[in-house]
């Protein structure tokens, strides 16, 4: 009789801990889904502290077999609204009005993205160029990033920005001017020659 009393007593005792280590796994925030899409007067707060902001915000607990599947995001201070959001294993990086572009290697798992990193936004540098042939008429436009990660290193990463197709009547988001990653070998070349093209 005491030994099944014991076993009761522990097993109460085992479901509390169960119970109270959920709590306090969640009590972190990982549990939150905040929608990429927050307008910027949500984007500052903090919804572990304030959960009273949460339905304004769109901001709702996710499922348990959902939570790594949860897309989690933070902005870079430039350009303006761009932003890294990471799905389970994947990364891809935002700009504003253009088709989300897929970063690889170690920076996938060298940026946090938990409630606190949030916050933060990732101090990137940015070095854009825009370069006019006068005797092809053509306009280059390229631009450098490096995104540094949350344990010391930084990543660097080049794009090209294509004249937008369609003219002002047909032209919509689908054939508008997507981002376009490129070599940065690439890059440093037309920097180069361009420079040396003005005698620089």
């Amino acid at each position: 009789m005491k030994s099944k009393l014991f076993a009761i007593k522990l097993t109460t005792l085992l479901a509390s801990l169960t119970l109270f280590a959920g709590c306090a796994g969640s009590s972190n925030g990982d549990d939150l889904e905040v929608p990429t899409n927050l307008p910027p007067i949500c984007r500052d707060i903090d919804f572990v502290a304030n959960p009273d902001m949460r339905e304004m915000c769109g901001v709702r607990k996710a499922h348990n077999k959902a939570y790594k599947n949860i897309p989690q995001q933070r902005y870079l201070i430039k350009p303006s609204e761009t932003s890294i959001v990471k799905t389970g294993n994947k990364l891809e990086l935002r700009f504003q009005n253009s088709l989300p572009l897929y970063l690889d290697g170690p920076i996938v798992n060298e940026i946090l993205f938990n409630q606190e990193k949030r916050l933060e936004k990732i101090k990137n540098n940015y070095d854009y160029h825009e370069i006019y042939n006068k005797e092809s008429k053509e306009r280059t436009r390229i631009f450098k990033m490096g995104i540094p990660t949350d344990l010391g290193g930084t990543y660097e990463f080049c794009f090209r920005i294509p004249e937008a197709k369609g003219n002002a009547r047909t032209r919509n988001r689908a054939m508008g001017n997507n981002i376009e990653r490129m070599n940065c070998e690439d890059f440093e070349a037309i920097i180069a020659a361009d420079k040396a093209s003005k005698g620089l």
